[in-house]
């Protein structure tokens, strides 16, 4: 619809209710970024640039802050942010191949381009993850397996690492924790969509999940309770919830949501929400209830 709408939670209501709508070209993303009480919002656009808007208190809207220079960023993907030891940065992976996957860093006044990671590569998604106290980033894309790239802290950039092998035409890559160990779940549209976890050494797969028609599988979690949502174009979409005992994620739940693009959980301070977008239908808002049976 060409917006980026924000949405306040109503206490009186108890319900999401619009509170500002930004505007712009074939949004792709929008990304909420706080630093020191401002709040600010990325929105990654197809045509016309992307831009950065920031919340003013005289006018109580987001008004533009800054543009993104277009020779930088041609189609972006995904918006991902991310902190360095108290620095703050945020990477647009870029799906073009003339399209460059760049960080951006805040100086105090404005974002700047700080790194332009690699050419050529059409990349679709980018992770931060913090891998044995290093901070790595987590690129996939069309054209190759999905690469790890860590941060080198005396020249303070990021250098390749290493890959995930046997993972080609990864659409996302996702991370999360679980009892202390730290997972990866890989979004797939042909074939299975996987869950891996680190092993001290690399990332082994834990669990394959078909996933034909996937553009997103999405870890979230309320309190002790985990889940993935597997996002589908085709028929339902998919949560599983992990069982601790077989150490696996196991189906629990069908939603059905046109084209999927992103799940996200929201919590108020007593109710917890899951907001399914869709490409084609409305964006749903599911409410995570926990049911005692013990009585």
């Amino acid at each position: 619809m060409e917006n980026c709408m924000v949405l306040e939670w109503d206490h009186i209501e108890m319900n999401f209710r619009s509170y500002d709508n930004i505007t712009g070209q074939s949004i792709v993303g929008c990304k909420a970024i706080l630093i020191d009480d401002q709040v600010f919002v990325v929105v990654a656009q197809l045509f016309g640039g992307s831009h950065i808007y920031r919340y003013d208190e005289s006018w109580t809207k987001f008004v533009k802050f800054q543009d993104i220079e277009v020779s930088r960023i041609s189609k972006p993907n995904d918006i991902e942010l991310f902190q360095i030891e108290d620095e703050t940065f945020f990477i647009i992976a870029d799906s073009s191949k003339a399209g460059l996957s760049t960080v951006y860093k805040w100086n105090s006044k404005g974002f700047y381009s700080y790194q332009s990671l690699h050419e050529w590569f059409r990349d679709t998604d980018a992770e931060f993850v913090d891998i044995d106290g290093k901070s790595h980033l987590i690129l996939s894309s069309r054209s190759q397996v999905p690469i790890i790239l860590q941060w080198n802290k005396s020249s303070k950039k990021f250098v390749p690492h290493s890959d995930i092998p046997n993972m080609e035409d990864v659409l996302a890559v996702k991370s999360f924790r679980m009892q202390n160990a730290l997972y990866l779940s890989l979004t797939r549209f042909i074939g299975d969509s996987r869950v891996m976890r680190w092993n001290s050494k690399q990332f082994v797969e834990i669990q394959a999940l078909p996933s034909r028609g996937a553009m997103t599988l999405q870890p979230f979690s309320f309190k002790d309770n985990h889940y993935l949502a597997l996002g589908s174009d085709y028929t339902f979409s998919q949560i599983y919830q992990w069982d601790k005992e077989k150490q696996l994620f196991k189906k629990f739940k069908e939603i059905y949501v046109q084209a999927p693009r992103s799940f996200t959980a929201v919590s108020t301070d007593r109710r917890d929400f899951f907001f399914a977008s869709s490409f084609k239908g409305k964006t749903k808002i599911f409410e995570h209830i926990v049911v005692d049976l013990s009585l």
